[in-house]
């Protein structure tokens, strides 16, 4: 019985493999909580991430693209496996790609032997005597998990998160890692002082003496009740910060174009601007101050009136317009 196992990343396929996993391993490669979701069939996004990615990370555009389009070639082959396993964990990280793949299928009209290894712990933390132990809750997907997966993936890819807010108040406990990583994707749109609640939390740690940014990463994925964000997006998010037209951050490096990236992440030498300060504080708008021009999933937040995410009441924040969508 030929058998496609599909995974968030190369750790987890390759621990799979060490456990002597039969079948196809597919790493699914994407952090799709960055750049543009947009409608459309798997390739058309494909071609899209592939730029944004390869951008993102000083990556060569064509390897990228190269790898995404051999990708989506073994999911155009689906029907020769007679079984397919979706291995994901529980973070927001893995629950995009979860729905992304789900929405695939559903439009193929695939649930024939699909099968859902659910892991509420993080694959990549696992050795290859244990990760095989998520295989005993393999359940299998029915028409219900790919309609949510479809559903959701397209109010992903629509041009407002109110989409994302509304689907939040239908029953998603097929799938249930999903509405808690949908929640936690809102509070990445701006706050009310214009940061992320990852921003925040960055900026907050350094504020209580947290120079180092290796010793930063840390500091802030260890608040995280499910952590999704590796460490490239994350030098990524404080460059954009320290290097913004007015800074928040003082004294970062970009961990590209050094001698030893490790030694750079070591050195204690972050600060808060007065700006960083005063935005922190709720005295300031980082939006304000810099204006924006990222993807949030189908939504571009561009310039400084865009959408919102108040927190601590989960309440969506349109711009201009004053009124609230609560989740």
């Amino acid at each position: 019985m030929a058998t496609l196992i599909i995974t968030n990343g190369d750790s987890a396929a390759d621990l799979l493999a060490a456990a002597g996993r039969d079948g196809e391993i597919l790493p699914w490669r994407d952090v799709l909580h960055e750049g543009r979701i947009r409608a459309g069939t798997l390739e058309e996004n494909s071609a899209e991430r592939a730029a944004f990615l390869a951008g993102q990370f000083d990556l060569p555009v064509e390897e990228v693209a190269a790898t995404f389009a051999e990708r989506d070639a073994v999911m155009r082959r689906h029907a020769a496996f007679d079984r397919i396993e979706l291995w994901f964990e529980h973070d927001l990280y893995d629950q995009l790609q979860l729905v992304q793949i789900l929405s695939f299928l559903a439009d193929e009209d695939r649930s024939a032997g699909v099968v859902l290894v659910q892991a509420d712990d993080f694959l990549g933390h696992q050795r290859p005597q244990t990760i095989l132990r998520f295989a005993e809750r393999a359940r299998a997907i029915g028409e219900a998990e790919l309609e949510i997966g479809d559903l959701v993936w397209a109010d992903l890819a629509m041009p407002t998160p109110d989409y994302v807010v509304r689907r939040l108040g239908q029953p998603l406990n097929r799938l249930p890692f999903v509405a808690p990583a949908l929640l936690r994707f809102l509070e990445e749109l701006p706050g009310p002082n214009g940061l992320s609640r990852t921003e925040e939390a960055a900026l907050a740690a350094i504020a209580a003496g947290t120079a180092a940014p290796g010793r930063l990463f840390g500091a802030v994925l260890a608040k995280e009740q499910a952590a999704f964000m590796g460490d490239a997006s994350f030098f990524a998010m404080l460059g954009a910060l320290a290097f913004a037209d007015t800074p928040l951050i003082a004294g970062y490096t970009p961990v590209t174009g050094v001698d030893d990236p490790r030694e750079t992440l070591a050195l204690p030498t972050l600060t808060l601007t007065e700006a960083g300060r005063a935005v922190l504080a709720g005295e300031a708008d980082h939006v304000a101050l810099n204006g924006l021009d990222r993807w949030w999933a189908g939504t571009r937040l561009k310039g400084r009136d865009v959408w919102r995410y108040e927190r601590a009441s989960t309440t969506l924040l349109p711009p201009s317009t004053g009124l609230q969508l609560h989740g």
